[in-house]
């Protein structure tokens, strides 16, 4: 392929999907520095302060079905002539937007019917890999070569300014976040569950618990904070993905379930631990077990495999928090703490 001067990736939606572009943005710029680079999303808080891209264009979901809207966004796309396009999502808007674009090159793995859109379609490899991974072996259908896996999230000096002081309180402790919530109940790993292992990593391991919530989500922030009354633990409500990508940023540990939260937390350098339910860990934890573990039911409903992850079995409840504590234990044993919190241990 001969050096593209514009190029668009596409990923319109979720915050985990939109991370595990940011090798590939980085990938494709080392390769092609002066080209232009835009990204089209649902969620451009993700990407911001990228320095890789040239431009974030948001799609507004709300306004999927309204004809004006998706004339102007499609003569947008098109109006940026772009020599290259890349799908990562392939549902059938993306598909639309791909081949209207009139790009000389639309490249996506192209899932089922939907392959009509492009005119690069490899095959996506059988095996299971980390996401990033997938989309980094998309972009070797136009000799892009990997500049490895590390997700890139960058928050604002005020970010970090404001998360600084909002954890003063803990300062000093090594800091566990908890992120109980998932936009899929199936994914949601009880709250008692959540409590219990709060209580034993501030008792046992002089942990300060801080417990993350979004919009939306106070009721579970406060149900969980008066299961762990004698923990006192630190509630913050976090309305700004880059906030929240600074309070990562002072973690030790994130405890939390399969969600967006997480991978924020693997991109700002936070060692993780993921309560797993019916999805694929191998393709949703970063490849390095010493700092991302997780765990998964052993046996999970063949009922939930079979209806795509949409059964009503709580295959997640069989995961004990006496399982994770275990696991804990001698994850935090390997992990590096603030020297304070190893004295009080």
């Amino acid at each position: 392929m001969s050096a593209p001067k514009k190029a668009l990736f596409i990923q319109l939606r979720r915050i985990g999907d939109v991370l595990m572009c940011t090798p590939a943005i980085r990938a494709f710029k080392k390769k092609y520095p002066e080209c232009r680079l835009d990204f089209l999303t649902e969620l451009p808080g993700v990407l911001d302060n990228n320095l890789h891209l040239d431009s974030v264009i948001f799609v507004d979901d709300s306004r999927q079905f309204n004809p004006a809207y998706q004339y102007r966004l499609i003569r947008k796309i098109k109006a940026g002539r772009y020599d290259l396009v890349v799908d990562f999502f392939a549902n059938p808007r993306s598909a639309y937007y791909s081949f209207l674009s009139g790009a000389d090159i639309r490249l996506s793995y192209g899932f089922g019917h939907r392959k009509w859109a492009y005119n690069r379609t490899p095959r996506k490899s059988s095996q299971s890999a980390y996401a990033a991974q997938d989309r980094l072996d998309l972009l070797r259908e136009v000799d892009i070569p990997s500049d490895g896996l590390q997700l890139e999230f960058n928050p604002t000096d005020g970010d970090r300014r404001k998360a600084k002081d909002i954890l003063n309180p803990v300062s000093g402790r090594s800091i566990v976040t908890l992120s109980p919530v998932s936009r899929r109940e199936f994914n949601r790993w009880p709250l008692e569950s959540y409590a219990e292992l709060g209580k034993l990593l501030s008792s046992e391991l002089n942990f300060a618990v801080v417990v993350l919530t979004g919009p939306g989500e106070d009721q579970v922030a406060h149900d969980l904070a008066k299961m762990m009354v004698a923990v006192e633990p630190l509630v913050l409500r976090i309305d700004r993905l880059g906030l929240l990508g600074a309070i990562f940023e002072h973690a030790n540990l994130h405890l939390g379930n399969d969600n967006g939260p997480k991978h924020i937390a693997v991109a700002c350098g936070a060692p993780t631990f993921t309560v797993y339910g019916p999805h694929s860990p191998e393709s949703w934890t970063y490849p390095d077990f010493s700092r991302h573990q997780y765990i998964q039911p052993a046996d999970i409903d063949d009922e939930c495999r079979s209806s795509n992850h949409r059964c009503d079995k709580d295959c997640i409840c069989k995961i004990s928090a006496d399982d994770v504590w275990r696991r804990l234990k001698q994850m935090v044993a390997s992990l590096p703490l603030p020297e304070s919190s190893l004295k009080a241990r």
